[in-house]
Parts: C-alpha cells; sequence; structure tokens
C-alpha cells in the first residue's frame, strides 16, 4: 500500500510539472514597449493605466489615437507598430498568435523563430505569415464594408477571404487592395509604400509612420513600376 501511495505521488508531481510546462509553453507574453501621444488599453471593458513595459493581457483592447504610436512585442519574436486611429486585440490559443485588428493599421515584422503561426484578422481577412514583416490597413469604406490593403517588405503573406475561402500569396515589395474586404485585386507592386516608415526600433530613428494612405487610391492608376 505504501508503494502504490508513492507511486501515485510520483505521478501526480509528473502531472503538475507537464501541466506547469505547458502552461510556461503556452503563457501570453506580450509588452508594450513604446508610446508616443494617447495610448488607451481596455481591460475587461475598463480602462487601465498605461506604462512602458506594461504587460498587455489576452482580450485587452489597444487604442491608439489621432498623432500616436504604440510597439507591442510578443513572446519575443513578433513586433507590432500600431498606427494612429488603431484598435486591436491580440489572442493566442496554445502557440498561435492571432492580432484582431478593428480599426486602423499596424505594422508587422517576425524577429524571432515562431512555435506556432502568426496572423492578422480583420472582420473579413485573415493574413498569415511565417517570418516576414508587412503592414496591413483599413481603407476606404464605399459600400457595406472597408477596402483591406496589405503590403509586405520581407518574405510572404497569405491572404485570405473568410467568407469565400479565395486566398493569394503576396510576395515581397508587393501590395494588395481587398476591395470591400472580399473582393481580391491582382498584387503588384505600389509606389506609395516606398514611403511608409518601417522601422520598429526608437534607437535607430524614428518609428512613427506618417504616411497618407489616401495615396494609395491614387496609386491605383499608375502602372507597375521595378
Amino acid at each position: 500500500m505504501l508503494v502504490l501511495r508513492k507511486m501515485l505521488m510520483l505521478c501526480g508531481l509528473a502531472l503538475g510539472f507537464i501541466l506547469l510546462l505547458q502552461g510556461r509553453i503556452y503563457a501570453f507574453e506580450a509588452t508594450l514597449t513604446y508610446t508616443v501621444g494617447s495610448i488607451s488599453v481596455i481591460r475587461g471593458g475598463n480602462p487601465v493605466s498605461v506604462q512602458i513595459g506594461m504587460t498587455i493581457q489576452k482580450g485587452d483592447i489597444i487604442q491608439t489615437s489621432l498623432g500616436s504610436t504604440a510597439i507591442i512585442s510578443i513572446d519575443e519574436t513578433t513586433d507590432i507598430k500600431v498606427r494612429e486611429n488603431t484598435s486591436l486585440d491580440i489572442e493566442k490559443v496554445k502557440d498561435d498568435i492571432r492580432v484582431n485588428l478593428f480599426s486602423g493599421s499596424i505594422f508587422s515584422r517576425i524577429i524571432g523563430k515562431l512555435r506556432g503561426t502568426y496572423s492578422v484578422s480583420t472582420e473579413t481577412v485573415l493574413a498569415g505569415v511565417r517570418g516576414t514583416e508587412f503592414f496591413i490597413a483599413f481603407g476606404k469604406q464605399i459600400d457595406d464594408l472597408p477596402d483591406v490593403w496589405l503590403c509586405v517588405n520581407s518574405g510572404s503573406v497569405k491572404v485570405e477571404v473568410i467568407a469565400t475561402g479565395a486566398s493569394a500569396v503576396i510576395r515581397e515589395g508587393e501590395g494588395i487592395n481587398i476591395l470591400g474586404g472580399t473582393n481580391l485585386t491582382p498584387a503588384k507592386r505600389y509606389k506609395w509604400t516606398k514611403q511608409l516608415n518601417w522601422n520598429m526600433d526608437p534607437a535607430q530613428g524614428d518609428v512613427e509612420d506618417r504616411t497618407d494612405l489616401s495615396q494609395a487610391y491614387d496609386d491605383l492608376l499608375d502602372q507597375d513600376y521595378d
């Protein structure tokens, strides 16, 4: 009987260790590393005090106002630069990270080896990546839903229309406009994307992106460029 109790105790300790290890592996670790302007974090429906170095919890809604920028580091593998007038939250299921973009625009950069997947989702579009740097933004709203722009600085991104499953792979230097968030247009090189500020390291210079996204629509009339 004593031997059986010891065995059960050892099994319990082993199970507890495994669960603890899994908790560490799947833990959500996001940190606010940079802010300028007015940044809000809504937790459980209530605003919380915002400061550099704070932990962003699963379900927190991050909001930036006019002229504001925030940078968030996730699991030491991914950096997100949040432009002005943006609202998003971040979720993690096991090793898969998803940013839910409700409005505005963000830059994403993979800086380390991902254990799972990284994606950015709007109401209508899902962009999934591995080892890349890209920009995604809401555009004009002509009918019921806004356009979605996506541009890739390095690597590649698979963009998928959630409702239809239609998809396209956007490669380095290319951009795409998803009309009304549901209709894919051909990927091409857009001149306006050269103005995007991809820097996410304040030590290396200005990180704020001041690109006027209305130029994207002027550029729709232009031809591909080299």
